[in-house]
């Protein structure tokens, strides 16, 4: 499975200049943690960094800084870790450790921004193919129950006829 199918295509950006407050605004309406930091050039728009909930907390609300006197722009971490669309999952993992970050830029052949894969989007892809992988087993139980005649889970189980006890446990 390839990132480009997993990742997130709605990328949602803010100019460099715009301010802490415009940022959190953005993360709010769009319900996201994580904004692309862009800056106009003379080519078109370019990825500056990326910005985080966790940075406008960390870097501005818990140093007492004021808040109206930084733009997005300065606290956007600029060593931006990417992969290509065609990559596989393992090589996103590898980058996301490589690097110490949970979200990933992801751009096509053409090195242009096509979406964001988050540590969420590969823990759920993740999941889901270790949950093929369970299903695996069960199909061969399955298949060997019906070669058999065995069917699995039709064993009766005796139930000891005592009620149960319970007891107080303290925390």
């Amino acid at each position: 499975m390839n990132i480009g199918s997993i990742c997130t295509r709605r990328i949602i950006t803010v100019d460099r200049d715009s301010s802490l407050g415009e940022a959190a605004s953005l993360m709010r309406n769009h319900h996201v943690g994580a904004l692309v930091v862009t800056s106009e050039t003379a080519a078109g728009p370019r990825v500056h960094g990326v910005v985080t909930d966790r940075d406008l907390v960390i870097d501005v609300l818990a140093r007492n800084l004021d808040a109206a006197g930084v733009c997005i722009g300065s606290i956007a971490n600029r060593t931006v870790a990417s992969v290509f669309e065609n990559e596989e999952i393992d090589s996103a993992i590898a980058a996301m450790q490589e690097s110490g970050v949970r979200r990933l830029l992801v751009a096509d052949e053409q090195r242009r921004l096509v979406g964001v894969a988050t540590f969420d989007d590969l823990l759920i892809a993740c999941a889901m193919q270790m949950g093929a992988l369970a299903q695996v087993i069960h199909a061969g139980v399955r298949r060997e129950g019906s070669q058999t005649g065995d069917v699995p889970g039709t064993v009766p189980l005796l139930l000891d006829p005592s009620p149960c006890r319970q007891e107080s446990v303290l925390f």
